[in-house]
């Protein structure tokens, strides 16, 4: 605490190395806590004294640019529950949305590809099962016959 961390922590001086140590250290010790927020505290009153209030033609000034500034146009139109709400409409330029369409589709014909192909490889699984079967069941019998 007598090294300046609490103070540097808290005015945002302090190295990425400090804050992090300094965080870690904090739940472990509530006096580090104490002190960042008294020194907060301490720092936020003298801001109140020592405040210069703006000139008053600034006020003004940024009344003036806030004017200068285009209005967007919009129109009322009823919202979700019937409550009034104000919509700007955005025109879509923008051939994003097309070439994802595109994909979609290409998607759609792989995934039935893919469940087609997966049919067809149980079925010929099961076939094949099937086959080997036949080929082992009759020399199992023959030898159960010469037995």
């Amino acid at each position: 605490m007598q090294s300046g961390i609490v103070e540097s922590y808290a005015l945002g001086l302090a190295t990425s190395d400090e804050v992090v140590e300094f965080e870690q250290l904090i739940p472990h010790f509530p006096e580090l806590k104490e002190a960042l927020q008294e020194f907060e505290y301490h720092l936020e009153l003298f801001s109140i004294d020592n405040e210069i209030p703006p000139p008053p033609e600034l006020r003004a000034k940024i009344e003036d640019n806030l004017r200068a500034l285009p209005a967007i146009p919009g129109q009322a139109r009823r919202g979700y529950r019937g409550r009034r709400t104000e919509y700007v409409d955005a025109k879509e330029t923008s051939d994003h949305i097309r070439v994802h369409k595109v994909w979609r589709k290409l998607f759609i014909a792989v995934f039935i590809l893919s469940k087609l192909f997966l049919i067809a490889a149980i079925y010929y699984f099961i076939e094949y099962r099937h086959a080997e079967k036949q080929l082992h069941q009759p020399a199992t019998t023959q030898q159960a016959r010469q037995n």
